[in-house]
């Protein structure tokens, strides 16, 4: 990437607090295309989302489970404050339990393969 994260995300915020949503989304996409950095779009779209929910409170929670299921996610998602961002991923090599991450740094690892690697440590 041309320029790093951060400065993206700061140039994005500053801008945001003086010019139309649509002009900001405009003029954000052709500076992403002007400096080549149009490829890392979605990196760069998920760190300005990140900054939006931590001003507003929240925290961002990756919820990984080895399968799926529609009153699972529902009965999570309520474990959480309405300012978070809770993404679901399914991760089949889990195998079975859950992993929770809260912005990237605690991390609880109820996985039955973080189980094993304790039990024969």
């Amino acid at each position: 990437m041309r320029y790093s994260l951060n400065n993206y995300v700061s140039a994005f915020s500053q801008v945001a607090k003086t010019t139309s949503r649509e002009q900001v989304v405009d003029g954000f996409v052709k500076l992403l295309k002007k400096t080549g950095d149009i490829k890392h779009s979605q990196k760069v779209i998920e760190a300005i989302h990140k900054k939006i929910v931590n001003e507003k409170g929240g925290k961002w929670i990756n919820i990984e489970v080895a399968r799926g299921s529609a009153l699972k996610k529902e009965k999570l998602r309520h474990k959480f404050s309405e300012k978070d961002h809770v993404d679901f991923k399914i991760n089949s090599e889990l195998v079975a339990g859950i992993r929770i991450t809260v912005n990237g740094e605690e991390e609880l690892n109820n996985s039955l393969q973080n189980k094993l690697s304790k039990l024969f440590k």
